[in-house]
């Protein structure tokens, strides 16, 4: 009687083990059982007991229990943790009936394996299981609608709806906003389910949802409660007083590039996170949506198949926050401009050397400007009119050296041939070495705006003209620019199209490599000073820039300056709408 007992209490502790287990590990394989059994066994090896486990061991062992096993955690891991799939069908048993009578006279090998296939006993059997499984979740509960009609009741509301919605793990691309205790649907999001069901609209008060009442929730524990949910979604509804707006002609899509990173993770204003959208600098944007004045919906370029679209703020949100963000932290940026002109004024007259610039522009950086988003189009390049390349960066980051090794190929590429006021050697030529004009006549086109960058050396003036650079891509050559950046703003108001590629310096010690291998001799002083030079000019012109080149090597850099030119030569590229206004996309 004693050992009954004993050996009654071991399996109740053995069951008690097992039940905690299969509570905390909802899957597990033979091998986490036969683990688990070995520890039990270690467990009872000095009670005597340990024999009790052999039969449960050789039960783990069967083929047959580890294939139950194996099923039972699939039917698990759907019931419990996924979405249940939609049945395609109910009556797989009778169509699967019907390809048997529709093979019977069939005298292939494929065919007289399939009814082999089909007519087996477990085969009838799982079609008839799929037919009962699928029935059973596409008919609704009677009880269930009897519930919901009770819960209805409730409700004072003259009209209130029932919408059901068929839910993924995919977002429900809705937005919901607080009105008093009310939870309000905000907006509604381009190709989202709740769109293509057109059966929530802006402005309808969601007072349950699966039978969770949502009244006095806020906003986070509604998109808290939605995230969790999948399958088949019940919402009572209030439907909005005004009018819902018929079908509009479809939104013309805006194509914009983005001037600022954007995280909706990091932002506190954003409706619902997980609709946001990141992107970064550069990042062209789709947008195809602007009914809300502080959220868009776009999408990034080259994800125009994503079902549902992103949320992002709008420009005129984004600058709002931006100024108010300037107001309470300074203006920090136009110090450290004031600061870079001045080192830069400082240099200048230390070193006596020609210095390019515009007046019109020399202390306008945009600083004072919040950059947000610009209107792009697309451009279709044209085989005799090249678009000319600008290369801006700092002093010998080997900027130089990859115009020389470009300007090597003439049939290619070449060079504006500069103006100039001083007088005419013997040894040159007009037009080919300089462009020889008064001084009165280049002050003249100084005021008129045709100097896309000018200065005055040794009493002279030498400057680029935007005819010169024209002359260049009329000739169906390339015309390469090492430019002051801040060039870059009179030249983006041109005509001319350019494809500007930033320089960037690596790291000061492969910069001190770099200056060795072109025979430069600089100063730990100086280098860091080009570093700097390289963040402040990517910091208030980087907007201007359609490239951004690294130069740790040299060849490495000129073999992908070359590959980028091929590709903007026979690619259409995003440029900004402006330059393209009169063309057809």
């Amino acid at each position: 009687m004693t050992s009954v007992k004993v050996n009654l209490r071991a399996q109740i502790w053995i069951w008690t083990k097992w039940r905690n287990f299969s509570n905390s590990i909802m899957f597990a394989d033979p091998s986490a059982l036969l683990d688990i059994l070995h520890n039990v066994e270690a467990c009872l090896a000095n009670t005597g007991f340990g024999e009790s486990m052999v039969e449960l061991e050789k039960l783990f062992h069967n083929p047959e229990f580890q294939s139950l096993l194996t099923l039972h955690n699939k039917v698990q891991d759907l019931c419990c943790f996924k979405c249940l799939p939609s049945p395609v069908c109910t009556d797989a048993q009778v169509i699967s009936l019907e390809v048997v009578r529709a093979l019977q006279d069939v005298p292939s090998k494929d065919a007289k394996e399939l009814l082999h296939i089909l007519g087996k006993h477990p085969f009838e059997n799982l079609m008839f299981c799929h037919d009962k499984v699928a029935a059973g979740q596409t008919v609704p509960d009677i009880s269930e609608e009897e519930e919901l009609l009770s819960r209805l009741s409730q409700y004072t509301e003259e009209s209130i709806k029932i919408v059901r919605i068929e839910k993924t793990t995919e977002p429900l691309g809705a937005t919901v906003k607080n009105d008093g205790e009310a939870v309000i649907v905000g907006r509604i999001v381009k190709g989202g389910i709740a769109e293509k069901s057109g059966l929530l609209h802006e402005g309808d008060e969601i007072l349950e949802v699966n039978g969770i009442e949502l009244r006095g929730k806020s906003v986070n524990d509604v998109c808290d409660i939605m995230a969790s949910m999948c399958g088949t979604l019940t919402f009572l509804i209030v439907p909005t007083q005004f009018d819902i707006p018929k079908q509009q002609t479809r939104e013309s899509v805006i194509h914009l590039k983005a001037h600022f990173d954007y995280e909706p993770d990091d932002d506190l204003y954003i409706p619902c996170r997980e609709l946001g959208m990141s992107f970064q600098k550069g990042d062209v944007l789709h947008v195809i949506s602007q009914e809300d004045p502080n959220w868009w919906q776009a999408y990034r370029e080259g994800e125009e198949d994503q079902l549902l679209a992103g949320l992002i703020p709008s420009k005129t949100f984004q600058q709002q926050r931006e100024v108010m963000k300037q107001a309470v932290v300074g203006d920090v940026k136009e110090k450290k401009s004031k600061k870079g002109i001045f080192l830069c004024a400082k240099r200048h007259h230390r070193r006596k050397k020609k210095k390019m610039y515009n007046i019109n522009y020399t202390d306008d950086t945009d600083e004072d400007q919040v950059l947000t988003y610009e209107e792009v189009r697309l451009y279709y390049p044209r085989a005799h009119q090249k678009r000319p390349l600008v290369l801006i960066g700092p002093q010998k980051v080997g900027r130089h050296e990859l115009r020389q090794r470009l300007m090597e190929d003439t049939n290619r590429f070449a060079a504006a041939v500069p103006h100039t006021s001083r007088p005419k050697k013997d040894s040159e030529v007009n037009g080919v070495d300089y462009f020889f004009i008064s001084r009165a006549q280049f002050e003249a086109d100084i005021l008129a705006g045709r100097f896309v960058e000018h200065g005055e050396y040794q009493k002279s003036y030498y400057g680029t003209s935007i005819d010169a650079i024209r002359s260049v891509i009329e000739s169906g050559k390339t015309c390469v620019l090492n430019l002051h950046p801040q060039s870059l703003k009179i030249l983006k108001k041109s005509d001319l199209m350019p494809y500007v590629v930033f320089i960037a310096p690596p790291s000061l010690e492969k910069l001190r490599v770099n200056c060795m291998k072109m025979d430069v001799s600089v100063k730990d002083d100086e280098l860091k000073d080009i570093i700097e030079k390289a963040r402040e000019m990517e910091e208030f012109y980087g907007h201007y820039f359609d490239l951004v080149l690294i130069n740790v090597d040299l060849e490495k850099t000129y073999s992908e300056l070359l590959h980028e030119i091929s590709v903007i030569e026979r690619e259409p590229q995003w440029v900004p709408a402006s330059w393209i206004k009169d063309d057809a996309t």
